[in-house]
């Protein structure tokens, strides 16, 4: 490969133009971005859960997927299997009909071993039935209120063969509302009575647990 430049004078100073010549001279192409399998892009695509939440569970959640909030910040919930947080979707989209993950559709970024994260709000608006994110809490009826939860960092993972095998939930503040109790303080609840036993924070979760 050979190559030639040369120099001249404009109003804006010395312009240097080189060109080279040659079966070598072409670069390679830049690398595409990555992209997130689509079990993945489906999950942070910030539209509602009411609309994708039961194909996306079925086809695109491994069968033992598991989700577990995560952090020094984070309440002492249980280990959810993909019951218990298919469960947990699904009664909040009852109570909040446009419950949405990742309402602003941050991007996600993937990470050095694999999974993909997003620091992402969760939002939803409480039209629908009295909610109550577990047993122990008494439901509260109907009120109107929109919720907005986060920004907490959503990192999910997925196997070979694209199905999500795990989700993790990290708040990023102390303090901060999260998960289904959060849902339930955004609507005026207390949730003083949930405080599990350390022994019992990698139980998997039943659908109606918090």
């Amino acid at each position: 490969m050979s190559a030639e430049s040369t120099k001249e004078l404009t109003e804006e100073g010395a312009k240097v133009t080189t060109v080279a010549e040659g079966t070598d001279a072409t670069a390679a192409a830049p690398a595409e971005p990555a992209s997130p399998p689509e079990s993945v892009a489906i999950f942070f695509d910030g539209e509602p859960m009411a609309g994708k939440a039961e194909t996306w569970t079925t086809e695109h959640v491994a069968d033992a997927a598991t989700l577990q909030f995560v952090g020094p910040h984070a309440l002492p919930l249980p280990l959810f299997d993909k019951a218990g947080f298919g469960g947990a979707i699904s009664n909040l989209a009852t109570s909040f009909p446009d419950l949405t993950f990742n309402a602003t559709k941050v991007a996600p970024t993937k990470q050095e071993d694999g999974s993909w994260a997003a620091d992402i709000v969760v939002t939803g608006t409480h039209t629908g039935a009295a909610y109550t994110p577990n047993e122990k809490l008494p439901a509260i009826e109907t009120t109107g209120t929109a919720v907005s939860i986060g920004p907490e960092t959503f990192t999910v993972w997925a196997d070979d063969a694209g199905k999500v095998v795990k989700i993790e939930i990290c708040p990023k503040e102390a303090g901060n509302p999260h998960g289904p109790p959060g849902f339930y303080l955004g609507i005026g609840g207390d949730i003083s009575a949930l405080a599990p036993p350390a022994a019992d924070a990698d139980a998997p979760a039943e659908a109606a647990a918090a």
